[in-house]
């Protein structure tokens, strides 16, 4: 019997996540086994559970009738109480969402968007507030502790990814997991989904010129640039969820102060770093963030978010939405990343 041994990263460097995603995505031989060795202890991180769990999972589902076996799985038991192999499709250790989580993590859970939608609509409520309800919810799991400004801005973190995905990507669920190293003073948030990717949500926007998907993400990150909301459709002034193109900036200036900030999707990652930004090769089809936000750095929350919006707003009228050019973008992200950083 053809056998196949896949060695899974067991520290989660960014690159070598990425690079494990694209092995699994372009294998073409066939095995009728496949073995994949968690190489035993590791450092296990919300993004890198979260990225490898689900290309595990589409590489089986691609792979129907074959055998998998995982092996030197057992030193992980962090990862196996949060829900990794079983979101990999290997029945060990607790499902996703099973674990309660505690003041330093919250396990990989997965949220159908039909289950906001259904309770906005039972507690005759918009989607948005749904979402900031549940985003709350998700802080105080996560810091269950008295300190309302790293609250308020894990809330904000986990509301605008929420809601780039239930008003974007199409995708039929939500995955996250997060964690804070209280030792750092840092939060680690993983959000992904397999829906049509930032590019194809953009393209709705007759007024972008996209060629590619590095295009599309640097786009992505400018201020008021949105597939939904642009000249010609009809906003609702009474709307205040209505999407304004700024979650994604925002959240990534956030990260500039001190922490990190990578958004993979198609073809391409783009990782913002403090003085500079980097391009990895993927082969991920849908969106998927790392937001590592450093909660030292950030010493007023309502002030930095106030003062990230009015340089946004500057920038929005620099770039100029309608016929934006993703090498303009690209340019002003270069600039603008760490601007923030006191």
């Amino acid at each position: 019997m053809p056998t196949t041994i896949f060695l899974v990263p067991k520290s989660h460097v960014l690159e070598d996540i990425l690079e494990f995603g694209n092995q699994l995505a372009n294998y073409v031989e066939n095995s009728e086994k496949f073995i994949f060795d968690f190489q035993g202890k590791g450092l296990d991180t919300p993004f890198g559970m979260l990225y490898l769990a689900f290309a595990i999972k589409k590489f089986m589902g691609n792979h129907r009738g074959a055998v998998f076996i995982p092996v030197n799985y057992e030193e992980r038991w962090y990862a196996s109480h949060m829900g990794y192999f079983q979101a990999c499709g290997f029945e060990i250790g607790k499902l996703p969402g099973q674990a309660q989580g505690s003041d330093t993590y919250l396990p990989i859970t997965i949220m159908p968007v039909a289950t906001l939608k259904d309770q906005a609509k039972s507690e005759i409520k918009q989607v948005g507030d749904v979402i900031e309800e549940y985003s709350k919810k998700l802080s105080n799991i996560l810091l269950q502790q008295a300190n309302e400004p790293l609250l308020e801005i894990l809330t904000y973190a986990f509301r605008e990814m929420i809601r780039n995905i239930v008003e974007h990507s199409k995708s039929d669920s939500i995955a996250l997991c997060a964690q804070f190293r209280a030792k750092s003073k840092q939060a680690e948030i993983a959000i992904l989904d397999t829906g049509i990717g930032i590019r194809s949500a953009l393209s709705n926007n007759p007024y972008l010129i996209i060629n590619a998907d590095h295009e599309a993400l640097n786009l992505a990150l400018m201020p008021g640039i949105s597939g939904k909301t642009f000249k010609g459709v009809r906003q609702d002034p009474y709307d205040f969820w209505q999407n304004s193109g700024y979650g994604l900036f925002a959240v990534s200036r956030l990260c500039g102060h001190g922490g990190k900030f990578t958004i993979c999707s198609g073809d391409t990652a783009l990782a913002l770093k403090p003085e500079h930004k980097e391009y990895h090769r993927t082969s991920f089809q849908g969106t998927a963030l790392r937001i590592i936000l450093s909660t030292t750095d950030i010493k007023n929350t309502q002030v930095t978010l106030e003062k990230i919006m009015k340089e946004g707003r500057k920038q929005e009228k620099e770039l100029g939405v309608e016929g934006s050019q993703a090498s303009t973008a690209s340019k002003m992200l270069s600039s603008e990343f760490n601007k923030f950083k006191e």
